[in-house]
């Protein structure tokens, strides 16, 4: 059979640009690093506002809200899967009639776990898988997948994910970074108690949270990085994301953000409600934002109003301007799975 000799080198150009856009020095994949000590990130955004929830900063949280059961009369319905999807929960700027509790004092560990199942709207188990890509525009290009699983019995949680590249990324940077989030829920909701990065399945960074005595513990390996004082409702870089969908992104919130290497603070404000196409089909979402300036990290989540508020994109701009975006192609909860459209 011949070949035709433009179309093998058109091939093999793409191929080499491919290879040049994967290889290029100086990126990692998404998550591997955190705030810088002391650094706040402050939106800017004039969006219309929605309801104000209470700050996470303060010394007592407030309680969770407690799912309303009716649906908004015009809610445009959730696209039909193939199997039953997790129940819908109650759209982020709705009022949220809030349970009581008394404050504790600043010092105090978080409230015990007493929350019962019904106020907690994070269904007990599940698993959403991600394409990562790089870049944006014509420049995009597949590099990784990341896989979250989490599980929770009420009182206690775990959420585990695994991020690594895949294909030509892959062959030319290898990668493989898994974070563990390990802790309680309590009336606030996610009270991390430890987090953990692996790379490689080699131990790299840890934060250890001590709320008896207001304080955080970074470690590289086995040696104390450093100490730094916590904030009620503080979280960690991974369990901010399932956080957010807990407190419904209604309003400002302002997060403590402590992970491995660094403590900083995070003020995330709501974009508004929007359409997202996915591999599912159009979802509403509720988008959040965590603008910041040239040298600084940035975060944007898009949160599925109709599944429990899971997040479906996660886009993350590092210090070096490099943009990663995440895309839910699978997401399972509860046993229920989300079906892909054809």
């Amino acid at each position: 059979m011949r070949v035709d000799r433009r179309w093998l080198a058109a091939l093999v150009l793409s191929l080499l640009l491919h290879a040049l856009l994967v290889s290029s020095a100086g990126w990692e994949l998404p998550f591997f690093d955190g705030p810088d000590a002391g650094m706040s990130l402050e939106a800017r955004l004039a969006a219309k506002p929605a309801e104000r929830i209470a700050p996470l900063a303060v010394p007592a949280p407030p309680a969770i809200p407690k799912p309303r059961q009716r649906r908004s009369a015009d809610a445009p319905p959730a696209p039909r899967p193939a199997e039953p999807v997790p129940e819908p929960i109650q759209a982020p700027a709705a009022a949220p009639e809030a349970a009581a509790t008394a404050p504790a004092p600043a010092a105090a560990p978080p409230p015990e776990t007493a929350a019962v199942q019904a106020e907690i709207a994070w269904p007990r188990q599940g698993r959403i898988r991600f394409e990562v890509t790089r870049g944006e525009g014509e420049q995009t290009t597949l590099v990784g997948e990341s896989i979250h699983t989490w599980r929770h019995d009420g009182e206690t949680y775990s959420v585990r994910t695994q991020t690594e590249t895949i294909g030509l990324a892959a062959l030319f940077r290898p990668a493989r970074v898994v974070q563990l989030s390990e802790g309680r829920l309590g009336a606030a909701g996610i009270v991390p108690a430890e987090f953990r990065v692996e790379r490689r399945d080699k131990a790299a960074e840890r934060a250890r949270f001590d709320w008896e005595n207001m304080k955080v513990t970074l470690y590289s390996g086995d040696r104390i990085r450093r100490e730094a004082a916590l904030a009620a409702g503080a979280q960690d870089m991974l369990s901010q994301i399932y956080q957010m969908g807990l407190s419904g992104g209604a309003g400002r919130v302002e997060l403590l953000i402590a992970t491995g290497k660094n403590v900083g603070r995070h003020a995330y404000e709501p974009v508004g409600e929007e359409p997202l196409a996915t591999r599912f089909g159009e979802l509403r979402t509720w988008h959040l934002k965590t603008p910041g300036q040239p040298g600084e990290q940035a975060m944007e989540l898009w949160l599925a109003r109709d599944y429990r508020n899971l997040p479906v994109r996660i886009r993350f701009i590092d210090r070096k301007g490099e943009v990663f975006d995440q895309h839910a192609v699978e997401l399972e909860a509860d046993g229920a799975r989300l079906a892909a459209q054809e």
